[in-house]
């Protein structure tokens, strides 16, 4: 089942804060880097073509997408008989697990490249990277792109237009996309720091392949792959805690860290693909 982007992407955009930021990072760990930048057959050398995405289910957050629908549920209330079935979606996905026909796959970036708390939650503790590229580049890609709301006036509107959306869909099963969507977009302003920038997709199943991570099983697609298209890879940060901004660009040259992201970079014609120290002073040794 295709999502139709146009149903959700019209909302989202005309109640979305604007954002100047164009340039956003992905945090994770350096040996990520071998799985990211595999070459397609006869895809784009120098430019990152492949690009996974899991369900929002899979997240380190497990109740990320419970706060998201809590508030499009709180929404729906104000409707009073009108939303009925879209508040019985809604109930029915707080309460189960979801389901892969309608699961939305993501991929999460920042408009800050260097945050002290993405190395420590998603780049192995600050011994992982930050891979830069962007907006421009990314909302293309996807089915639906846009900035997390963390801002509880901005949420209110966002979810008045999302329930709006769901409602006037008159198919179960893409409601319930709408609203998974939306869900995704709202997070707890705890989270603010993080200036996410999130890309989702509603892929077919036949195209969801499963990995082993932390002894479950995960699934994921390569969006990238799948789509044969690439993305730019502008720069790749290395995290703090290989403290290098406190050597000497010689030093730093010579670093058995950065010479072999720039041999991996070389390796796929990422000749011009600039690698850059943290500028954090965190040491997690």
């Amino acid at each position: 089942m295709k999502f139709p982007r146009t149903t959700i992407e019209t909302p989202l955009m005309a109640t979305f804060p604007a954002n100047p930021i164009d340039e956003v990072a992905h945090y994770t760990r350096i040996g990520t880097l071998c799985h990211l930048l595999g070459a397609l057959p006869g895809g784009s050398s120098g430019a990152w073509n492949s690009a996974w995405a899991t369900p929002v289910q899979f997240l380190n957050d497990r109740q990320e997408l419970d706060l998201g629908l809590r508030l499009l549920r709180d929404e729906s209330m104000s409707y009073s008989t009108s939303a009925y079935r879209v508040k019985t979606i809604i109930d029915s996905l707080l309460s189960t697990a979801g389901r892969l026909e309608t699961d939305a796959f993501q991929m999460s970036f920042s408009g800050d490249p260097d945050e002290i708390g993405q190395w420590r939650g998603y780049a192995a503790n600050g011994m992982g990277c930050s891979l830069a590229t962007t907006v421009s580049a990314l909302q293309p890609v996807a089915d639906l792109a846009g900035w997390v709301i963390y801002d509880e006036a901005d949420q209110k509107s966002f979810a008045k237009a999302v329930v709006s959306a769901a409602m006037a869909e008159s198919k179960d099963a893409i409601a319930e996309q709408i609203l998974i969507a939306g869900a995704c977009f709202m997070k707890h302003p705890g989270f603010k720091p993080e200036a996410e920038f999130r890309v989702l997709f509603f892929p077919d199943r036949v195209n969801v392949q499963f990995r082993e991570s932390g002894e479950r099983l995960v699934p994921y697609f390569d969006y990238l792959k799948l789509r044969g298209t690439s993305i730019p890879l502008n720069k790749v940060v290395i995290g703090p805690g290989w403290q290098l901004a406190s050597l000497n660009s010689t030093a730093q040259t010579k670093h058995h860290v950065p010479q072999g992201i720039r041999r991996l970079l070389d390796s796929y014609s990422l000749t011009t693909t600039a690698i850059e120290p943290s500028s954090i002073p965190y040491d997690p040794r």
